[in-house]
């Protein structure tokens, strides 16, 4: 089967070795992305994903690719035959689909706004087309052609050096690069300069990093504290604001009857002098 190759595809492998080459050219980045997981075992995974993705394109653009899970002829031969059913059946409701348009039953085309009558009769003259082209002769040769050749590819052995099929490459790829680049957007959150490197943009806070520390260490403070002597203690993952909140079934109250300070404790907040 030859699997189509979209841009978003493409897009999703172009931001992936982005991301990685910032990690190489900004250590201090890295080092900070590195506390929370992001090692060189995950960045050595991650240039392994990439490479494999464009090699599944390539053998994709050549027309040699193996995309068969089953490691048996006959299970592969299945495979192939229920690629040949899905591509058919995608193929004829696409076309009904478009009939459907064209007579204006669905979609916002100009037949849209017909009365019912003229739908049934003016709409269905332009919809016959559509129907026609659902059972193309040509068409159903060009995929029963595939078929054959899915068949007998089925029958044979895995070609040295295949890559891994390009849709198991992909979703391995785009899980890896989800995971990083929003904890990269949590740690580097409302910090412009360290962000663009990765190919990110400040958004939204994410519900993890609102701790005023993990603010004031790297999120919009930070870039005003820019050339300023800052002394900080090592803060713990609760201090970033990084660890999961802990619900709390009622306000904890000062010992004593002292009072409790509306901003909260200080602790593990960089002193700025």
């Amino acid at each position: 089967m030859k699997a189509k190759i979209t841009k978003y595809d493409e897009e999703l492998v172009a931001k992936s070795r982005l991301f990685l080459q910032a990690a190489e050219q900004h250590p201090e980045s890295t080092a900070l992305l590195d506390r929370y997981g992001f090692s060189a075992e995950e960045r050595a995974r991650g240039h392994l994903l990439i490479d494999n993705a464009e090699k599944s394109f390539e053998w994709e653009r050549a027309g040699k690719a193996w995309n068969f899970l089953s490691p048996t002829p006959e299970r592969r031969e299945k495979e192939a035959r229920d690629w040949y059913a899905d591509t058919v059946r995608r193929y004829v409701r696409a076309c009904l689909r478009d009939a459907e348009s064209a007579a204006g039953w669905t979609g916002k085309g100009p037949a849209a706004d017909w009365p019912a009558s003229r739908k049934l009769t003016l709409g269905t003259l332009m919809a016959l087309p559509h129907v026609a082209r659902a059972a193309s002769p040509r068409v159903m040769r060009e995929l029963r052609a595939e078929l054959r050749a899915n068949l007998e590819s089925a029958r044979g052995e895995r070609p040295e050096g295949a890559p891994p099929p390009k849709d198991t490459t992909l979703v391995e790829l785009r899980g890896w690069y989800e995971r990083w680049h929003l904890l990269a957007q949590r740690i580097f959150r409302g910090r412009d300069d360290m962000l663009a490197p990765f190919g990110l943009t400040s958004g939204k806070a994410p519900p993890r990093l609102r701790g005023k520390a993990a603010q004031i260490k790297y999120g919009e403070r930070a870039a005003s504290l820019a050339g300023a002597s800052v002394s900080e203690p090592d803060a713990s993952d609760e201090d970033l604001g990084l660890a999961e909140p802990v619900a709390s079934s009622a306000p904890s109250k000062p010992a004593n009857g002292a009072s409790q300070s509306p901003r909260g404790s200080s602790k593990g907040l960089p002193i700025v002098r």
